[in-house]
């Protein structure tokens, strides 16, 4: 855990050069208000020694209005926000203060991505499959069985392959993205069915995030994607509108997808990756030991989620198999695989990503 921080922290020196303790919540809903995270008695007065930030400080504090549109306090999408809500004000002695709205007040995942772009929104919680249709190269995040596990990740996480598709970002959208953290594996959730190889999902309509990528990829399988928000998902399976939906255990958890969706097949075809977004434009504005802070609590925030989310994800899986739900753990991965070769082989001679997959899969220890 150490080694992965200490490596990512010194990202921030990378990402400053190109562009010039755990606190948890149990909260069950997210706020329809700005929401404060920090403990009676926690709050830091004293700026840090020998550092300019300019006109802020504990006094006049930076305000950043920073939204996710997580349903819950206990989904990922909002606990990212909240520890670096923590970490940014602690380091920077409380010359930023961090003004967190949930519940999607401020917009969708697209809505709000878009308000950063434009800069009426300071900061959002945003997924990369989301963000990849603004910045195409990102959608090399989304192909199946890209990465196969944790140490590949974090690889990827520390590596420049990160660092380019973070900095091209911020060129070409004006959204800078600060940090990336994995949430983890993605699997299926199936309305009383279990999927073992692409023929179980054939036919099947499963919600899926607005990516190409993960599009053509259940077209693949055989299966009928459904491209539905994030909100209305559960919804749509209560109503039985859509056989099932695809995402990692804390959003199935958190979401209360496995109460219709009672059959999780531990596929873990896809990672799934967001992060902390921020206007380029007001990000630039700062002085540099404030931008250099805020990037640092950024990454140290993913590094701790991410670290975080791999035992939590265990965890919760157990919990929803204690309350009913169907794990299938007996998958055939490689009829997955194989039944996607000619979307991968499509995707490195034509995409303008497709030189990232070589990169990303140099990654992979030996």
């Amino acid at each position: 855990m150490k080694k992965i921080i200490a490596l990512l922290l010194a990202l921030v020196m990378i990402f400053a050069l190109v562009a010039c303790d755990n606190k948890e919540t149990t909260g069950t809903t997210a706020p329809s208000t700005p929401s404060s995270t920090k403990a009676p008695g926690t709050e830091t007065t004293a700026e840090p020694v020998g550092k300019d930030y300019g006109e802020y400080s504990a006094d006049n504090p930076l305000e950043l209005k920073l939204s996710h549109f997580a349903a819950s306090d206990t989904n990922q999408l909002a606990k990212l926000p909240i520890k670096f809500e923590e970490l940014v004000e602690a380091r920077t002695g409380g010359a930023v203060d961090v003004v967190i709205y949930g519940g999607g007040v401020l917009g969708n995942d697209r809505v709000s991505l878009e308000s950063v772009i434009s800069g009426t929104l300071d900061m959002a919680a945003n997924n990369t499959p989301i963000i990849s249709n603004y910045y195409d190269l990102f959608q090399v995040l989304d192909l199946p069985y890209l990465f196969m596990d944790y140490d590949h990740i974090n690889a990827f996480l520390t590596s420049d392959v990160c660092a380019d598709l973070m900095n091209g970002l911020a060129e070409a959208t004006g959204a800078r993205m600060l940090c990336m953290q994995a949430v983890g594996f993605r699997n299926m959730d199936i309305i009383g069915k279990a999927v073992r190889t692409p023929a179980d999902v054939a036919g099947l309509k499963i919600r899926v995030t607005d990516s190409p990528v993960y599009i053509s990829q259940y077209e693949a399988w055989g299966a009928n994607p459904q491209i539905i928000a994030a909100p209305e998902t559960l919804t749509a399976l209560q109503q039985k509108t859509i056989d099932g939906c695809d995402n990692v255990n804390n959003v199935q958890y958190s979401n209360r997808y496995y109460e219709f969706a009672n059959h999780i097949s531990i596929t873990e075809h896809a990672v799934h990756f967001n992060g902390l977004t921020i206007n380029e434009t007001l990000f630039q504005s700062l002085p540099e030991d404030l931008r250099n802070d805020i990037m640092a609590a950024a990454i140290e925030a993913a590094v701790i989620r991410t670290d975080l989310l791999r035992q939590e994800n265990e965890d919760q899986l157990g919990i929803m198999e204690s309350e009913g739900a169907i794990v299938i753990r007996d998958i055939d991965k490689q009829s997955f695989i194989d039944a996607t070769k000619d979307l991968y082989a499509d995707f490195v001679a034509n995409h303008s990503a497709g030189a990232y997959v070589a990169r990303i899969e140099a990654l992979k220890k030996k």
